[in-house]
């Protein structure tokens, strides 16, 4: 790769090297980057020292009961996903037929400031 990366590319690239996903040249410019930058060094100890712990972590399964009960919200939250999304500002109680005005006030509003002189 001829482009150095970031710290913010390289970082953003920890979750992948940990699982062993990168393309070898993506996985040998985060390698080299590594090399050159202690912070980014630091960063990565902490972060594989972090999913090596959990990955030595016992896996539990669900007790049945547990995995019963969330999967029958799932269903019910499928089933009545869009009459839940017509409620949703029921709780805010702000009006639909306030919030529309609203809208069109504020767009309204934004347009005569870009416009101005």
């Amino acid at each position: 790769m001829s482009a150095q990366l970031s710290h913010r590319e390289t970082k953003a690239l920890f979750i992948a090297l940990a699982d062993e996903e990168l393309p070898a040249e993506k996985e040998q410019a985060v390698r080299s980057h590594l090399e050159e930058c202690g912070e980014c060094q630091k960063g990565w100890q902490s972060y594989s020292s972090t999913v090596l712990r959990l990955r030595k972590v016992e896996k539990e399964k669900a007790p049945p009961a547990l995995t019963s009960m969330v999967m029958t919200r799932l269903k019910r939250q499928r089933r009545f996903g869009l009459k839940r999304l017509h409620l949703a500002h029921a709780q805010y109680r702000l009006p639909v037929e306030v919030l529309i005005p609203l809208l069109i006030a504020a767009a309204v509003g934004a347009f005569l400031i870009m416009s101005a002189p």
